[in-house]
């Protein structure tokens, strides 16, 4: 199983860590791992590298394109795709968080398609990608190759 966070990353911070997403990895992974007590200084930082995500639109979104597919369901902010992959997706505030048994979901291609400023992390697995820089090989199921 697999647990990706997604971020809206703001106009600056895209331009400055395009080409270096390690750093942007450890800029979200020092926010993720952060202790209670340093609550109110992390959200901060976190308010200076990223952007809400306008959670209606996005979850209209989805459901627009997703409500005709077979095992699609949605209860509010919760999306389900139960077909040939079974996968979650919550939007909140300021993340995406989808559960997957997969490598790749087709969520992927319809987030990038939404805005191409997203950055996605896997902190469990130190995993992260620029999602517009994701590419699925059409020889390949279940790998996925950053470009």
């Amino acid at each position: 199983m697999r647990t990706y966070y997604i971020f809206n990353v703001n106009r600056y911070f895209t331009y400055m860590y395009k080409n270096n997403p390690f750093k942007m990895y450890k800029i979200f992974e020092e926010i993720y791992n952060t202790k209670e007590y340093d609550s109110v200084k992390t959200y901060h930082i976190f308010e200076q590298v990223a952007e809400p995500f306008n959670k209606i639109m996005l979850n209209e979104y989805i459901y627009y394109e997703f409500k005709y597919k077979y095992g699609y369901k949605r209860n509010e902010n919760i999306h389900t795709l139960n077909n040939n992959e079974k996968t979650t997706i919550r939007i909140n505030n300021y993340n995406i968080k989808i559960e997957t048994e997969n490598n790749y979901t087709i969520f992927f291609e319809y987030l990038n398609k939404y805005n191409n400023s997203l950055f996605v992390c896997d902190f469990a697995n130190k995993d992260y990608f620029w999602l517009n820089k994701l590419k699925k090989n059409s020889l390949q199921k279940e790998e996925s190759i950053v470009k």
